[in-house]
């Protein structure tokens, strides 16, 4: 067993947490201590970090097109005619926010995620907004298209009608905590958990799932598929924690939340890089970061 295995274990039989880590400690000790603010964008733009991680050889999901602003939107607009089963994503937006995802192609333009039909003039509108920074909380951005993935069985068994991932939190280079993300039909498809997805705890020494908890309440199936959440061995999850790893070691970045997600055929692929991930991932997993955090830097593992 793990050090990080055995701190997890130890605090897990306390009655209080006393060490969980806030928001206070995360921005003082962890995220302004190994993050400079200059390395930032190259997390933060989307479209910079999948450049920097294909030139390292990590893998990430393929891109259709890149819209660069409101005077490439025909051109995009002309790839996409001929395609379907793609998504669309703001450069530097944050927490689902500005993400549309698309299945088949219909006689006026596409059926999202959710079903509904999104015109060609309704995605004209949208690369608009995007360019013109409403889901970036800036003046301009860019846009990007990727080809959509398709989950590996076992993420399609918990929720098929989005893409689960899964999150890792590196300090240094060591994997500290995990969670997969799992869509709902509250969350709209997608994984992120302020929108209504669901935690799932994972041992980052087997890749087993452990707890489960949607909207703050430990749950055991997915309460809309009844599906199994617990005590599931994820796939492939060497690769997996290895692709993170990887992506990790791309940045100059000490503390960094790495997201991945398992395609059918292409196995663990990066979806993206924070440089400020959030901390309810202790909540998910029942244990607080503090004492794993205390023994990496005092082991500079």
């Amino acid at each position: 067993m793990s050090l990080f295995a055995k701190i997890r274990d130890v605090w897990r039989g306390r009655d209080k947490l006393p060490d969980v880590v806030g928001i206070n400690r995360r921005n003082v000790e962890l995220v302004y201590a190994y993050n400079k603010r200059k390395d930032y964008p190259l997390v933060d733009d989307k479209i910079v970090c999948k450049a920097l991680m294909e030139a390292n050889g990590v893998p990430v999901a393929p891109t259709v097109a890149v819209c660069e602003g409101l005077f490439d939107i025909p051109r995009v607009m002309n790839i996409l005619r001929e395609r379907d089963n793609f998504v669309i994503k703001p450069a530097n937006g944050s927490g689902g926010d500005g993400i549309v995802v698309t299945g088949a192609r219909t006689a006026t333009g596409w059926l999202t995620a959710k079903g509904r039909d999104m015109s060609e003039d309704e995605a004209v509108n949208h690369f608009a907004n995007i360019v013109f920074g409403a889901y970036s909380k800036q003046l301009d951005d860019r846009a990007f298209v990727e080809e959509r993935i398709v989950p590996h069985p076992l993420f399609h068994e918990f929720y098929s009608g989005g893409v689960s991932d899964i999150r890792l939190i590196f300090l240094k280079g060591t994997c500290l905590i995990s969670m997969v993300r799992i869509p709902t039909k509250m969350s709209g498809g997608r994984a992120n958990l302020h929108q209504g997805g669901i935690g799932v705890a994972v041992d980052i020494e087997t890749g087993m799932t452990t707890r489960a908890v949607f909207k703050g309440t430990s749950v055991v199936n997915h309460p809309e598929t009844g599906k199994p959440l617990v005590g599931r061995q994820l796939p492939d999850w060497e690769a997996i924690h290895d692709v993170a790893r990887r992506a990790a070691a791309c940045v100059p970045l000490g503390y960094v939340g790495v997201d991945v997600v398992v395609d059918v055929e292409r196995g663990p692929l990066i979806l993206e890089l924070n440089a400020r991930p959030g901390l309810e991932i202790q909540n998910i997993n029942g244990f607080p970061m503090g004492p794993i955090v205390d023994a990496a830097l005092a082991h500079e593992v």
